[in-house]
């Protein structure tokens, strides 16, 4: 799905729903023991992030395709103690299956997301360009909780640069959050 961002997005934790800036509904995550499906508003699976069950650093892999058997990326997170970063690799056809090994070598990462934690938790972060470090996505707690009060503990605003793919930057955003509470870094 390609769906192009015209402008904030809202991302609350748990099993959810990803509303534009005026509410309109496009995609909701229902969380799982290993993975977290992304589906459009039918109940049709777009996308589904899966844990790696043995990886040196906490890592997931997006599938799409039929069946879901596509691997589209991989992301995992490498975490410092006031600093918190992910990269998130994309796959060119032809795309490796669930069977294959995860081979990363002499790939860079596409996106990086980059945030530093304040206490136990992550109040700001972006997705930026891998290469060039353009900002693609922001994601800020604070900006939610202005927005909505207490009632804005647990969501994220996320701004997405209009021309993105909304449906990436939106699963890298659920990858972070999932992968900073497995690590202990404090997102919702």
């Amino acid at each position: 799905v390609s769906t192009q961002s015209t402008g904030e997005w809202w991302i609350a934790s748990g099993g959810f729903v990803i509303k534009d800036i005026n509410g309109k509904e496009y995609f909701q995550v229902k969380n799982h023991l290993m993975t977290h499906e992304i589906q459009d508003l039918e109940g049709n699976k777009v996308a589904e992030l899966v844990k790696k069950k043995m990886a040196m650093r906490i890592t997931f892999h997006l599938y799409t395709g039929e069946e879901m058997a596509e691997r589209r990326a991989t992301m995992n997170l490498r975490a410092m103690t006031m600093k918190k970063k992910a990269h998130v690799y994309l796959y060119e056809p032809p795309y490796p299956t669930r069977e294959d090994c995860t081979d990363l070598d002499g790939m860079k990462p596409a996106l990086k997301i980059k945030a530093e934690n304040w206490g136990n938790w992550i109040k700001e972060s972006k997705i930026v360009d891998g290469e060039t470090g353009e900002v693609y996505a922001e994601m800020s707690k604070s900006a939610a909780k202005e927005e909505l009060g207490e009632a804005g503990c647990k969501t994220y605003i996320m701004t997405i640069k209009p021309g993105v793919d909304v449906a990436l930057m939106c699963m890298s955003a659920v990858f972070f959050n999932v992968a900073m509470k497995e690590e202990g870094g404090g997102a919702s």
